[in-house]
């Protein structure tokens, strides 16, 4: 399972794992660490107060921290080992009377800090990368490692070396080791983002104006710290001057300079500091000595480590903020669409009534952005840029805005799917355009349009529509053509075949009568057999031409069709008629007796019952059918996704009562029955019915209601 640290290095990229490129590559990389971890032991061995021997910093335990928390923690072992060699060959090195086994809880106590520092690390920060959110727990991980270490650290200096206040030594210890990682692991953590992740690192600013203000830091920092103690004699000599040289530095030099500047300042500080000099080192008790420095350099550190990484965080905010706002740019600029944003230079009232806020934009919108598209837009209507930016009330879309402002003004002047055209030279386009308003504190402070020009998709609407139309006006002559052949196939086999056959069984009754016995049986049975097949034609007369629907009327043709599915398929049909029909066509007549016919097809098939009842009105302009039944119903929505294998069924009356302009309402459930309303317009109804929607593709069959 990888380790909260192997995640965040995996994270950022900033992963210290010296062994993954081979062990020659891990061993070099293992001496490096050595070397820089020798120089910073060294440097903390060195700056000792002069009086009592005690540590102002401890570098090394900066570098120590960032080295565990950047590695897996499978390679500790090896970092750790490292760590406790070069500190005990520097001190044995350094000191004159090196006993190996005193120095051992030394030693530990740094080894402690390095790997609580980096746990309490590696479980409060995610990644690597500085972001300002990760600054307080990262200078508290370095406070909790260092205080732990210094449990260690302090006892070894009360019990070996004879320290006279155990919780002194450990103030001592701790804040030496804690402003030690304050000092050089932000210079390890920003070296690092440089060289892996540069992304996410400042680029360096003039070389001659970082070195000024380097050179000018440090100067400062000797001139105050190598004066004698008491010697301030002007604001200059105070120690806080440096401070502000440490802000200018973490706003001038990005934060990989800025905290080598501060750690080179701590360092130099420390060191005259140790010699007796300095503002500090006026007090006589060394413990007040030492700790003075020490607070004093971590708020130099800290306010350096706190600054760079705000300013860090800004740059790359904005700096993401700026591509973010190029690439929309480039994109809204070279857009297909046109695209525009009217602002308001006095925020309106959406309250206002629509006349006044036609007024208020007319006196104080304009177009403060837009884009190439929308400038083209304006030339194709001979518009020059200029006059492109004012709000003019002849624009075609400021019209359309207008138009539906209104009930706009009630929805956040949210408009969509407008239509306007425009005349360009010898053609006409069609635009498609929407709005969006901007309210801040209850008013309207800017709206911005869009619009898509559609003109080609616009034209093939409209081959498309007159195609359709031209399908449809081919599949009503068709429709004529074949009600008219089985009208006349009807009348042919009425008058033709069914009048020989009426003919031939009034022969054979006559031939019975008069036959002998013998012959009268087989003439009885040819009897039979005519009757059979004059009933069979009867049928098929009745479905090619329902009796008496051309000479009597609707009425009288589904009284017949009741009789008939009654005797053919036992389905009792409840009829009610109430509309008057002398002046419906016989084409609708027809259509709507067919409708009929097939709705109580569909109930024989499908209801599960064995009644249903039929329902005709007519108001002056409609002629309402209904057909219901109280079987088991079905799911309308899902049947219109069900394969049509035995036959269309509603699907076929659908598109007859659309052919008709007429509109069917299917009001079904499961066991709820079904009930089918189909309503055909009259007269001038029907006429306005028939003419099509250019602007909309809803021309369908019905509207379904399922419950």
């Amino acid at each position: 399972m990888e380790t909260p640290t192997a995640l965040a290095g995996r994270k950022s990229g900033l992963e210290w794992d010296f062994m993954r490129d081979g062990i020659a590559k891990g061993a070099v990389s293992l001496a490096i660490f050595a070397a820089s971890y020798l120089i910073l032991v060294w440097t903390g061995l060195v700056l000792h107060e002069s009086a009592e021997r005690l540590t102002i910093i401890w570098p090394a335990a900066g570098l120590l921290f960032m080295a565990l928390w950047l590695a897996p923690r499978r390679l500790w072992i090896w970092i750790l080992a490292v760590q406790q060699m070069v500190e005990f060959s520097a001190g044995a090195v350094h000191s004159n009377d090196f006993i190996f086994r005193d120095y051992v809880p030394f030693a530990l106590a740094n080894s402690i800090d390095g790997m609580v520092g980096a746990f309490v690390a590696s479980r409060l920060i995610s990644t690597g990368v500085p972001r300002l959110r990760n600054v307080l727990p990262f200078i508290a991980a370095a406070a909790i490692g260092s205080a732990a270490g210094a449990v260690v650290g302090a006892f070894a200096t009360t019990h070996m070396l004879g320290g006279p206040v155990y919780l002194r030594e450990w103030q001592l210890w701790w804040a030496g080791n804690w402003l030690g990682s304050l000092c050089i692991a932000p210079i390890v953590i920003s070296w690092t983002v440089r060289l892996r992740a540069r992304r996410h690192s400042a680029p360096a600013g003039p070389a001659v104006e970082m070195m000024l203000i380097g050179f000018g830091m440090l100067a400062m920092t000797s001139w105050v710290f190598s004066a004698p103690p008491g010697g301030v004699t002007t604001i200059l000599d105070m120690p806080f001057v440096i401070l502000a040289f440490a802000v200018i530095a973490a706003f001038r030099m990005p934060p990989r300079w800025s905290s080598m500047l501060a750690a080179a300042t701590a360092i130099l500080v420390s060191y005259f500091a140790s010699r007796g000099l300095g503002p500090f080192a006026g007090d006589s008790n060394p413990f007040v000595r030492v700790g003075a420095v020490q607070l004093y350099l971590a708020t130099l550190a800290v306010i350096n480590f706190l600054l760079a990484v705000v300013l860090l965080a800004k740059r790359n905010a904005f700096q993401q903020l700026r591509t973010s706002d190029e690439r929309y740019r480039n994109f809204i600029a070279h857009s297909y669409e046109a695209v525009w944003r009217v602002e308001l230079s006095q925020p309106m009232d959406p309250n206002l009534p629509v006349g006044d806020q036609i007024a208020w934009l007319q006196a104080h919108a304009y177009i403060a952005e837009s884009n190439l598209s929308y400038l083209r837009l304006n030339r194709h209507m001979g518009v020059s840029e200029a006059d492109a930016r004012q709000w003019r009330s002849d624009a075609p879309w400021v019209r359309i805005f207008i138009d539906h402002l209104g009930a706009a003004s009630h929805q956040g002047y949210l408009m969509d799917g407008l239509q306007f055209t425009i005349a360009a030279e010898s053609q006409q386009l069609t635009y498609i355009t929407g709005f969006r308003g901007v309210i801040e504190q209850g008013k309207l402070v800017r709206v911005w349009g869009v619009a898509r020009d559609v003109t080609e998709l616009a034209a093939l609407n409209e081959q498309l529509r007159q195609k359709q139309e031209r399908l449809k006006l081919y599949a009503r002559e068709l429709v004529g053509a074949e009600e008219r052949a089985r009208r006349a196939t009807a009348v042919d086999l009425h008058d033709g075949i069914g009048q020989q056959l009426v003919g031939l069984s009034m022969t054979l009754d006559s031939l019975v009568r008069r036959s002998p016995p013998e012959i009268r049986l087989l003439l009885g049975e040819a009897t039979n057999t005519v009757r059979e097949v004059q009933a069979i034609a009867q049928r098929v007369i009745a479905d090619l031409s329902p009796p008496g629907l051309y000479e009597l009327g609707l009425e009288p043709a589904l009284k017949w069709l009741s009789v008939y599915m009654r005797s053919k398929d036992n389905l009792q049909v409840e009829l009610h008629v109430a509309a008057d029909e002398t002046d419906i066509d016989i084409e609708l007549r027809v259509l709507v007796f067919k409708v009929i016919r097939e709705l109580l097809r569909n109930v024989v098939r499908h209801s599960g019952v064995q009644a249903a009842m039929v329902t005709i009105t007519r108001a002056p302009d409609e002629l309402r059918a209904v057909v219901e039944d109280r079987g088991v119903g079905f799911e309308w929505q899902l049947s219109l996704f069900e394969p049509r294998a035995h036959g269309f069924g509603l699907w076929s009356v659908a598109d007859r009562v659309r052919d008709a302009a007429g509109e069917m309402t299917v009001d079904t459930g499961p066991g709820r029955g079904c009930r089918v309303t189909v309503v055909f317009p009259l007269g001038a109804a029907k006429a306005r019915a028939r003419q099509p929607d250019l602007g909309s593709d809803s021309a369908v069959a019905g509207r379904a209601r399922s419950a």
